[in-house]
């Protein structure tokens, strides 16, 4: 007879590291007419399902190479810059518009990558200085996927394109802030959306936020990325 207890394992799901990712606030109107470009994520997929976001995704290698067609990049510095880059990207593959200005360049620049292509064909430079650094969110740890996110702000009057639903985003399209639509927005999103109608209205204060949770429990903290750190 085995009077031995049985062992009790404890087993722990490993606490997945966050993917830097980036995420683009386009913003156009005032008032009660004041719209944000954003989109619903495909019941299909397993990360946020039927939820409205703005455009943005993970920070691929390529985002860490500067474009030919970028301008103004000094604005950020080389961490904010990539994430600019990939912001802008991803809000071009979600949603087809592009941000920017104008190119105004003694030759023509060459483009290797489909997102320079696309400003060339539209002889539009990536302006990063149209951006401005509205916070940065890190997924909670519980989560299977997890995202460390630094968002942007841009005028809709640098947006150059209709915006079209892809295979990421459905119901593509300049929402009005407050559609019955954004019931759905989650804490992070609410969250960013409205430090970035305090910007553009010039009432912000602090700052840049890092919005996360610790144990359980929601944060708001100071995002403390100098400009112009590697």
């Amino acid at each position: 007879m085995n009077d031995a207890s049985p062992v009790r394992i404890n087993a722990r799901k490993p606490v997945v590291r966050p993917r830097d990712a980036a995420s683009l606030i386009l913003l156009r109107g005032e008032g009660r007419a004041l719209e944000v470009l954003a989109g619903r994520r495909p019941l299909n997929v397993k990360f946020m399902p039927g939820v409205y976001v703005f455009p943005g995704g993970a920070i691929d290698p390529p985002d860490r190479i500067a474009w030919s067609v970028e301008a103004g990049t000094e604005t950020l510095g080389p961490k904010l810059a990539r994430s600019a880059r990939a912001a802008m990207r991803e809000t071009w593959e979600e949603a087809g518009v592009l941000i920017g200005r104008p190119g105004d360049w003694p030759s023509a620049p060459s483009a290797k990558a489909p997102i320079e292509r696309a400003y060339l064909e539209r002889g539009l430079m990536a302006a990063m200085d149209l951006l401005t650094y509205v916070g940065r969110a890190i997924t909670p740890s519980h989560s299977f996927r997890r995202f460390n996110t630094r968002f942007f702000l841009g005028d809709g009057n640098d947006v150059h394109g209709e915006p079209a639903a892809s295979d990421e985003l459905e119901d593509v399209g300049w929402h009005r802030v407050g559609h019955e639509a954004f019931a759905s927005l989650r804490d992070v999103t609410r969250f960013m959306l409205a430090r970035a109608i305090a910007l553009r209205q010039g009432s912000a204060s602090g700052e840049a936020p890092l919005f996360y949770w610790a144990k359980n429990a929601r944060r708001i903290g100071i995002c403390r990325e100098a400009f112009g750190t590697p």
